[in-house]
């Protein structure tokens, strides 16, 4: 005959309620494990979201600004010779071993090998500012100058640099030139009080035959001439509207030549973004150095800033390759890489 629990014997024992007590720990602790790991899978994504957004960003506008180019520098001697004359006293530092890249006439973009090497990890061009429209007093002729600023990307260490086993150390920095007036179009005014004219015109920064007033512009530039040519780089005098092959002592300029910053101390495009670029001590598999030959010796090289210039002047193409890595220390480093093909101006 079955025997059953009286009322007094009603309930669970204490094996009964271990053994639940024990399926419940379980499952709250698989419940807290799946949201925690949910909650780490979306900040991750949103890192990743993130980390692509700053990318793009930053290869778009120099995309915008290589559609205005007229001067790619590159690693020659024309390239170096200008890259040593624009002013970076006081800018962060170029990260040591950085070189432009060196133009390819007849190649197409393409990883380097030991024998033909052409990538670089900085850029520099000169690019249309604005066009100049002055009308002679002694003529009456309405002249048009073009009017460039050079710019220069280029990396620098930051927070301890690139070091083995980080994937972050390095900023990228846009530096601006001032403006520099087509050599060119000056030379070939014929009218001495016109030109005398003109040059005081864009020295003083004075409105336009348009009535647009920009800059004032104190140097006057031929392209595709070494600085160390006389002539190439000239300063216009703010009292007669001459030009001198060497800076004036009255107006300040330093001399030997130095293209002046716009800006007294540019900024790394990702200081306030929380983000860096990769460098070479990244994992392989987040495309840094996709086109140039990896190297970890010295500071390493190109890091996650790649430039190639390929195709005719007439018709040359710009690769943009740019890599970064989040800052965020906690869980994994989120990275993201945006690579572009720009057409841009050599002439």
């Amino acid at each position: 005959m079955s025997q059953s629990r009286s009322p007094a014997q009603a309930g669970f024992t204490l094996v009964e309620m271990m053994i639940a007590a024990t399926l419940l720990g379980i499952m709250v602790m698989a419940v807290s494990t799946l949201s925690v790991s949910g909650m780490q899978a979306q900040e991750y994504a949103r890192r990743l979201t993130r980390a692509t957004e700053i990318a793009q960003d930053v290869v778009d506008g120099m995309r915008l600004e290589l559609g205005s180019s007229v001067r790619l520098f590159g690693n020659d001697t024309e390239g170096n010779a200008n890259l040593a004359v624009l002013d970076l006293a006081g800018a962060p530092a170029r990260l040591a071993g950085s070189r432009l890249s060196t133009p390819d006439a007849n190649g197409t973009v393409r990883q380097d090998t030991a024998a033909n090497a052409i990538t670089g990890n900085s850029l520099m061009f000169a690019k249309l500012a604005w066009n100049d429209r002055f009308v002679g007093p002694a003529t009456g002729r309405q002249y048009m100058v073009d009017v460039y600023r050079w710019v220069h990307y280029y990396l620098t260490p930051e927070d301890g640099g690139p070091l083995a086993g980080r994937s972050i150390g390095l900023n990228l920095v846009r530096v601006v030139g001032e403006p520099l007036a087509d050599a060119a179009a000056i030379d070939a005014i014929a009218n001495a009080t016109d030109r005398a004219a003109l040059l005081q015109h864009l020295r003083a920064g004075t409105p336009d035959a348009l009535g647009v007033q920009h800059s004032p512009c104190q140097v006057v530039w031929r392209r595709g001439e070494l600085p160390t040519v006389a002539g190439t780089l000239r300063e216009i005098n703010p009292v007669d509207g001459t030009l001198s092959n060497t800076p004036l002592v009255a107006t300040g300029r330093p001399s030997p030549w130095r293209v002046l910053r716009t800006e007294v101390a540019p900024r790394g495009l990702l200081s306030y973004r929380h983000h860096s670029v990769a460098t070479v001590h990244a994992p392989i598999n987040q495309r840094v150095s996709r086109f140039g030959l990896r190297s970890t010796l010295g500071m390493g090289f190109p890091h996650g800033f790649e430039v190639q210039t390929v195709g005719p002047s007439s018709a040359r193409q710009v690769l943009l390759h740019l890599a970064i890595a989040s800052t965020n220390r906690s869980g994994h480093t989120a990275f993201a890489d945006v690579q572009m093909i720009v057409d841009a101006r050599d002439q």
